[in-house]
């Protein structure tokens, strides 16, 4: 009678396991494309104050335009994760007073909430070009559904700076639809 129950139950959960899969792979986003928001560029106009500064960059979201002949009317991201984020000093001496970089997104939306995507703390002196590390439970999704989103990238300056410092940055998604 036990073994009966136990091969009955464990029929069942196997059966709602595969169906839960299958529900999975049928509302899978069909299509991948990677996007790349190039050649953003954040100035910190001094006096900077040792610390968080944060600069920010509107960009447009234009589905269209990023999903080129796969856009139809109507369509929404799925999905949307950031793979790379690289970003560089515009003068040569931008790094030295930076020991940190935080990424981050936000909107007018007041339903959607800022995502930190990816930061590098610390920053090794001498570089001039650094990769962020993207966080792995951001979800940067719902920004692809917005007209605009603010791309905010924060510096953390080891030291009060009487100058402006730029830096441009580039961050590259993968996004499902």
């Amino acid at each position: 009678m036990k073994k009966k129950l136990f091969r009955s139950t464990l029929i069942v959960l196997l059966l709602i396991a595969v169906g839960s899969l299958i529900y999975k792979l049928l509302n899978a986003p069909k299509n991948t494309k990677n996007f790349t928001l190039e050649a953003m560029q954040f100035e910190y106009v001094g006096p900077l104050f040792q610390g968080s500064n944060p600069a920010q960059y509107v960009a447009k979201i234009d589905l269209k335009e990023i999903l080129g002949s796969d856009y139809k009317p109507g369509i929404k991201i799925k999905e949307a994760v950031l793979k790379g984020a690289n970003v560089s000093c515009v003068d040569s001496a931008s790094f030295e007073y930076i020991n940190a970089l935080v990424l981050s997104f936000a909107s007018d939306n007041p339903d959607l909430a800022m995502q930190e995507l990816a930061v590098l703390n610390p920053i090794k002196p001498g570089l001039k070009s650094v990769k962020l590390k993207p966080s792995k439970e951001a979800d940067a999704t719902g920004f692809f559904g917005e007209k605009q989103v603010y791309v905010i990238l924060d510096a953390s300056f080891m030291e009060d700076v009487n100058a402006n410092v730029k830096l441009k940055g580039s961050f590259e998604f993968e996004l499902k639809y």
